[in-house]
């Protein structure tokens, strides 16, 4: 007798192929069933919105063009919070991880993880538990979970100006050009924060941002 599927699940993609792909894996898995697709956060909002029956996991793409897992993640959220959050990318640095458990994940996956993983990862979300793949340093996890937010350690406008520009993909002289100040400046400030916050490089000083909730300046590149 064949099973029923009892959970909805949604995917978020802007790739057709691997879309189609995932969902063939997710809809041979017992129990579960693909019942929506989109191309990025702001069409699979909008399929929520109209859908009868929410999906009870959405497994979320990180970069897509046009509304990306971030801001998609943090908004639905906000409108269903009972629907868990799978984040899935082919990037698994730090800074991705942790932003997308800050928005409100329940899990991150990387896309080279294997249909056994994303069972897994499914039926823990379902269950109510956070899923953290093993391609995902411990380092990683243990700043995410971390629920003790770091003190603002004093830090003035200019320091935290400093701080959210280290979140980007600017150099340093780029950033002295965009703060308006000179690179010797630049590497002060660098010096004086490793200090005040014992980071040991500019990833340590954006794990200490994300950590306080300071958000990176918008790129104009």
């Amino acid at each position: 007798m064949a099973v029923e599927k009892k959970y909805s699940v949604a995917v978020a993609d802007d790739h057709a192929i691997l879309r189609s792909g995932l969902a063939h894996i997710i809809n041979s898995i017992p129990e579960f069933r693909v019942d929506m697709e989109a191309a990025d956060g702001a069409e699979l909002i909008e399929k929520i919105e109209k859908a009868e029956r929410k999906p009870d996991v959405c497994i979320m793409d990180i970069n897509m063009q046009g509304m990306n897992g971030y801001i998609a993640t943090e908004k639905i959220k906000k409108l269903w919070p009972e629907i868990g959050v799978l984040a899935l990318s082919q990037y698994h640095n730090e800074f991705s991880v942790i932003k997308m458990l800050r928005a409100g994940a329940m899990g991150y996956l990387p896309k080279e993880a294997g249909p056994a993983e994303l069972e897994e990862a499914l039926l823990s979300i379902i269950n109510g538990c956070i899923f953290y793949s093993d391609l995902v340093s411990e380092k990683t996890i243990a700043v995410a979970e971390d629920n003790h937010i770091a003190k603002m350690q004093d830090l003035n406008k200019m320091e935290l100006d400093f701080l959210r520009y280290c979140c980007t993909e600017y150099t340093y002289k780029e950033i002295a050009d965009k703060m308006g100040i000179s690179l010797r400046t630049v590497d002060w400030y660098r010096d004086k924060l490793f200090g005040k916050l014992n980071a040991k490089s500019r990833t340590g000083l954006a794990l200490f941002a994300l950590k306080i909730g300071v958000e990176p300046i918008a790129e104009d590149r």
